[in-house]
């Protein structure tokens, strides 16, 4: 049997995983960790070999255990045994998700055939990548769920909740006090992370209580609820953690995404064998029954024969379209597929679906005729037709056949409807999409009567459910992607400004860095600082400086026109320019357009030693990399260039003119 991956397995790992030097101290990495949101991070030599891994969970343990780490280098309290999965093994979602589980990790290096780093996986990574048909089971949060929950009072100190979560391995305490009917009532949750940031605070585990630091309170969701409910709450907060209750809002659980992980490879297998034995269990009787038949009469052999080959072709034809439908997420595709599917299964000469709008106004979603006919799609005279059927008609869950939209006596609407398309025979049976009629699944005969037997009416409904779920699953991809993508442009921004983030900054950086050493063109940096942004702070408040930041980054991204130019926030009031394909002229001109743009802005900044308002000081360079080259290069060189500008009185753009002496 081929095997069929959830999902694809390399995507979830994280190409460009936190690493420090063995040698920093403890401290400096903690800081690390806690600015990049990090849970783990990875020892590298100077030769890019692993050496070690550090997580929020060796943290919880040295600081249970009383040992003070702050000036301690990263190596000597490192887990320096790192269990690590080569890129070539990752392709079977049971092995990677055991290794996990054997070792109890939640981070797995990832290297490559000579064993040099090139990611690590993370359950994080992996439920990310959770698309809706691995969730879309009838599997509730409370099947799951930790059901042992670890409690304590908000007058615990951050060291007992420390060795608490040291000695249970776990990875959260629930802060609760008692309600007035004496049940436990949780008020915050205190995780890993937490400790983490006490001690890069520096703070005194032993004096600091719960109620000081706990986060706010945990999530709530009900036991009764799915799983995928779970992930879209956990997706939407961006969190690890959902407390259970029950309809009393008693809790009765923990949820984390390791439980989500765990469940992954016993659904599937459990629903493949329930799968595969109820249509073992269909066959066997269909065919005792049928060799019965066969040893009493030779006739009655022969008819039950063909009657059972014909059942079973259908059965088989059935279960294959709706795999098709199933396996497809993108909704035109699951409509052509239908009404192609279904025209030559019943072999009918016309099948449509039909879609009902919000104002009344259909119209054809698909539609499959034989050689002989001609389309409705398209024909604006018979499209109109189609929407003066009334919805309501058809909103019960029921098939409607008619063997003779020509019989005397039929005055139905809908009937007079179908016979003005030029059809003689329908079936047609109604789609829901949450319970809500979204179109209808329309069967024509146009040349010839036809009565419809009770297997086709009864094998169209099951189709029409097929298409129904179809349909709810390729929205909820559409939902899912659409998360996904503004997912990501969130990871790629800065929170304050809009503008683009460090990180993001760095990735266009080489990518344009390796575009211009190919085609040996210039690649022009400016570097930028708010003159006396400090003061301004101090003169204004944070608010205003908040808001002087935000100005100073619309003032910047008009400038710019180039779909490639890009304007990042590097920090603080520092920003910085990617020019590609840009001279010193050039450059010199977009610099002082900037400066001159934000001058124009006239923010009163009294406390500046240059100008009465905000001003900018600009440091410029373009250069024709090559291999020997490096991009931090150009950005030290544009920062002596922002130096220089400084020195000289700010307020004013100067070009580096330091040539870089190329490196072996």
């Amino acid at each position: 049997m081929t095997k069929i991956p959830m999902f694809e397995l390399e995507e979830a790992i994280d190409r460009q995983p936190l690493t420090v030097a063995p040698t920093l101290p403890v401290a400096q990495v903690l800081a690390v960790m806690e600015r990049q949101h990090s849970s783990y991070v990875l020892l590298m030599e100077s030769n890019q070999t692993l050496v070690g891994i550090f997580t929020e969970r060796d943290l919880v343990r040295l600081t249970a255990i009383g040992i003070t780490i702050t000036s301690t280098p990263i190596e000597e309290v490192a887990t320096s045994t790192v269990t690590t999965i080569q890129e070539s093994d990752i392709y079977d979602v049971i092995r990677t998700l055991n290794l996990f589980r054997q070792y109890n990790v939640r981070h797995l290096p990832v290297v490559n055939a000579t064993h040099q780093l090139i990611g690590i996986m993370t359950y994080e990574g992996i439920r990310r990548l959770l698309k809706p048909i691995d969730l879309l089971r009838l599997w509730r949060v409370s099947e799951v769920m930790v059901k042992s929950i670890i409690c304590a009072d908000r007058y615990q100190s951050a060291l007992s909740l420390a060795e608490l979560m040291s000695d249970r391995l776990i990875s959260c305490v629930v802060i609760t006090e008692k309600d007035p009917s004496g049940f436990p009532k949780p008020i915050g949750l205190v995780t890993e992370r937490d400790i983490l940031h006490l001690q890069v605070q520096g703070a005194d585990l032993s004096q600091t209580i719960a109620a000081d630091f706990m986060g706010s309170p945990p999530v709530f969701i009900q036991a009764s609820d799915t799983l995928w409910q779970a992930n879209q709450y956990m997706r939407a907060r961006k969190i690890r953690r959902l407390l259970v209750v029950d309809e009393r809002n008693i809790m009765v659980g923990l949820l984390t995404q390791t439980s989500l992980i765990h469940m992954i490879d016993p659904v599937e297998a459990t629903l493949t064998i329930e799968t595969l034995q109820q249509m073992v269990g269909e066959r066997t009787v269909a065919l005792d029954a049928a060799n019965e038949k066969l040893e009493r009469k030779a006739l009655e052999r022969k008819r039950a024969k063909a009657a059972l080959q014909q059942q079973i072709y259908r059965e088989r034809l059935v279960n294959r379209t709706a795999q098709r439908i199933r396996e497809s997420l993108q909704l035109d595709e699951i409509l052509v597929t239908t009404v192609s599917e279904v025209r030559q299964f019943l072999k009918a000469e016309r099948v449509l679906i039909y879609r009902f709008q919000p104002n009344q106004q259909g119209a054809i979603a698909a539609e499959s005729t034989d050689s002989n006919q001609t389309l409705i799609q398209g024909n604006a005279e018979l499209e109109a037709i189609l929407q003066e059927i009334d919805p309501t008609f058809y909103s019960c869950d029921r098939i409607h056949s008619i063997p003779d939209l020509q019989a005397q006596g039929l005055e139905l609407t809908n009937a007079t409807l179908l016979k003005r398309l030029q059809l003689r025979a329908s079936l047609v049976a109604p789609i829901f999409a949450q319970e809500i009629l979204w179109g209808l699944l329309i069967v024509g005969q146009n040349s010839q009567p036809r009565r419809w037997e009770k297997l086709e009416i009864d094998l169209l409904k099951q189709l029409a459910t097929q298409v129904g779920i179809a349909i709810q699953q390729a929205r909820l991809y559409a939902q899912l992607a659409a998360a996904n993508q503004q997912l990501l442009r969130l990871a790629q921004s800065d929170g304050l400004t809009g503008l683009a983030n460090r990180r993001h900054f760095d990735q266009c950086l080489d990518i344009e860095w390796q575009r211009a050493i190919r085609e040996q063109h210039p690649l022009g940096l400016i570097l930028i600082d708010i003159d006396c942004f400090k003061q301004f702070n101090d003169t204004y408040g944070h608010q205003a400086g908040d808001d002087c930041l935000k100005a100073v980054a619309t003032a910047l991204t008009q400038v710019i026109a180039r779909p490639a130019d890009l304007v990042a926030r590097y920090g603080g009031e520092e920003f910085v320019v990617i020019l590609p394909n840009t001279n010193e002229q050039g450059i010199l001109q977009i610099a002082e357009s900037m400066r001159s743009a934000v001058q124009q802005l006239k923010i009163p900044h009294r406390s500046s030693s240059v100008c009465s308002s905000v001003s900018l000081s600009l440091g410029a360079v373009t250069w024709v990399p090559t291999p020997h080259k490096s991009p931090e290069a150009l950005i030290g060189a544009a920062d002596q260039a922002l130096y220089q500008a400084k020195e000289l009185g700010r307020n004013r753009v100067c070009l580096g003119g330091v040539r870089l002496l190329e490196t072996t």
